[in-house]
């Protein structure tokens, strides 16, 4: 009979250890992807806001392609998932510097093509937008 308890005890105890291996590995798999999804995060930050400050800096056919460059570098959902936390961040920092570049090139020209990126890299920039 007490054979038996130690067997059950000895089985329940195995389950729950490998539950915990099991658990530990995926929270272990999950923290890595984790990590990579930041670092594309702010890789991409970082190019939005090197664009807007060579953007600011240069004529208005450079930086017509420099807004090019920050509006359609990695589209949404290429490196973050679709609608992710991290993908709202890196499509607001985007909108940012978009939004900065035209505000620029609408006072450095004196027109309005208004707030999207298309008519003033179609009008300035030396290379056209990609196609989708």
């Amino acid at each position: 009979m007490r054979f038996f308890r130690y067997n059950r005890l000895t089985c329940f105890l195995f389950v729950v250890c490998f539950a915990l291996l099991v658990s530990s590995g995926w929270l272990y798999w999950s923290y890595g992807m984790l990590r990579i999804q930041v670092a594309f995060a702010s890789e991409q930050t970082k190019i939005f806001d090197e664009m807007r400050k060579k953007a600011l800096q240069s004529d208005v056919t450079e930086a017509a392609g420099f807004l090019a460059y920050a509006a359609y570098y990695y589209p949404s959902g290429t490196k973050q998932e679709p609608g992710s936390r991290l993908d709202r961040i890196v499509e607001r920092d985007r909108a940012l510097a978009v939004r900065d570049v035209i505000a620029y090139l609408r006072n450095k020209t004196g027109e309005d093509l208004g707030t999207g990126p298309e008519p003033w890299i179609n009008k300035y920039s030396k290379q056209q937008q990609p196609n989708n």
